[in-house]
């Protein structure tokens, strides 16, 4: 979308008051019936497109804020079809685009979701997990993105034409720069950008939805000071970059060096979301080092299928003949003690922690998402990979408010505990702090990053985009 068109749209979403809603559209109609053009045309379909997504949660139709003027779904529809009229007299092209659109955000489940969110029905949110396409997981209601320099070299290597160009300007106005440099500054670049596109959000929420999470380099997760350092330093440059607080929070490894970062970090109020992270021992040493801090809001980040995974293949050793259906039941029980024992008060058997919350990633289906929909008192976040969100928009699911505490069936339970990668994941004292670093997704993963990382560098330094398949 042109950058002056998304900021009509975000101006119209984000800042026009209720009272002044009707008005402000039919001046838009006004103008673009005035000066008829392909621009013009654009900038009503993504109008219209809008009207029609998850961003009027936010502002415009959302009653907690205002009360007595909130617009009204019939105002939206009116609108709406102002808009698509105009749209389907001047422009056969973009009425088509805008009503496709439509449709598919009518279809999307990921928006139903955020709509119940919204209207209080549960109290899971979804965040998109990648280094690009934010705008359009925000029209289905996402209100966080995560991403990490692997993710950046991902989007690099599937839009080089989008990517590439910005590479060689960073290059270009940087010569005597090395290539980690490089690829430091486009990840903040990114970052910069989603987190301008999230700022609204993150204002109107109080501060409580709307953020990025940014990662560092993965080859430093056993080194503290380093971590620290990095992080300050980016922090700095974000707050210029933003002209005020970050609505960033920065990605830790589930190291033990990761906990004295995490500790460090929140203790100056700057959030975290802990990566690599995977069994309930790490986020019980993490939800306390967090819990000591300052930091209004950090995530614990659950990375389903790089646990679930090794957990498939030791149950397949072992015999097992379901194995991959047993499997997709392992984070899914994690992830129901994490909540219980960390997130609820005292007075319902919970820990009570109340500046970092579960979020479930990298998760490889739909039932990673159906599962964790949660009514408890705290939040509870996904991000979903855009395959995924896909994959989840793709038919009709049942939303059920409390399917995070449905019980586990015990056969499946039983068939894990054969798994010795989920009881140190599953029981709470499973593992010492002194064995999260040889925990085995926590070597893999950060094995695979510390390779994607060294090619994102290799391209960022020039490497023909080959080098990052």
């Amino acid at each position: 979308m042109i950058p002056s068109i998304q900021n009509i749209v975000r101006h119209l979403m984000f800042q026009v008051q209720p009272s002044d809603f009707e008005q402000f559209v039919t001046e838009l109609r006004a103008k673009a019936v005035s000066r008829s053009n392909a621009d013009v045309h654009a900038l009503l379909a993504e109008a219209v497109i809008a009207l029609n997504s998850a961003l009027p949660l936010h502002h415009l139709s959302n009653t907690r804020f205002h009360p007595r003027s909130a617009v009204s779904p019939e105002q939206l529809g009116a609108a709406s079809d102002l808009l698509l009229t105009t749209l389907e007299a001047d422009s056969t092209t973009y009425h088509q685009y805008a009503t496709q659109q439509i449709g598919a955000l009518e279809q999307s489940q990921l928006l139903r979701l955020a709509q119940l969110a919204n209207n209080g029905e549960h109290n899971t949110w979804w965040g998109h997990d990648y280094a690009s396409g934010l705008w359009e997981a925000m029209l289905k209601g996402a209100i966080l993105v995560t991403t990490n320099p692997v993710l950046v070299g991902l989007a690099a290597k599937q839009q080089p034409g989008t990517w590439t160009p910005v590479r060689d300007k960073l290059r270009e106005n940087n010569p005597t720069a090395e290539a980690e440099t490089i690829a430091r500054l486009m990840t903040i670049k990114v970052v910069v950008a989603n987190a301008r596109l999230l700022r609204d959000i993150w204002t109107l929420s109080d501060r409580k939805l709307g953020l990025v999470s940014l990662q560092l380099s993965p080859k430093t997760a056993d080194n503290a000071d380093v971590m620290i350092a990095d992080a300050l330093d980016i922090y700095d440059e974000l707050c210029c970059e933003l002209d005020g607080t970050p609505n960033t929070v920065f990605k830790v490894p589930g190291t033990k060096a990761g906990i004295t970062v995490a500790r460090e970090l929140t203790k100056r109020g700057i959030g975290v979301n802990i990566t690599v992270n995977f069994a309930l021992p790490q986020q019980i040493a993490f939800a306390g080092a967090i819990e000591d801090g300052t930091a209004t809001l950090s995530f614990r980040t659950q990375m389903d299928g790089r646990v679930d995974d090794p957990i498939g293949e030791e149950l397949r050793e072992a015999g097992v003949l379901d194995w991959e259906e047993v499997k997709t039941w392992a984070t899914t029980a994690i992830r129901q003690r994490d909540y219980g024992m960390l997130c609820l008060p005292p007075e319902e058997g919970g820990l009570g922690f109340t500046r970092s919350f579960c979020l479930g990633a990298s998760g490889r289906g739909p039932w990673n998402i159906l599962r964790s929909v949660c009514n408890g008192p705290a939040p509870l976040f996904l991000t979903v990979f855009p395959d995924r969100q896909v994959e989840f928009d793709a038919e009709p699911r049942e939303l059920d408010p409390s399917a995070i505490w449905q019980p586990i069936p015990p056969e499946k339970l039983d068939t894990l505990r054969k798994s010795r990668i989920f009881c140190q994941a599953y029981e709470p004292d499973g593992m010492s702090v002194d064995e999260f670093d040889t925990y085995l997704p926590v070597e893999r993963t950060l094995a695979e990053f510390c390779t994607k990382y060294d090619a994102f560098v290799k391209w960022c330094g020039g490497a023909p985009i080959e080098v990052l398949n």
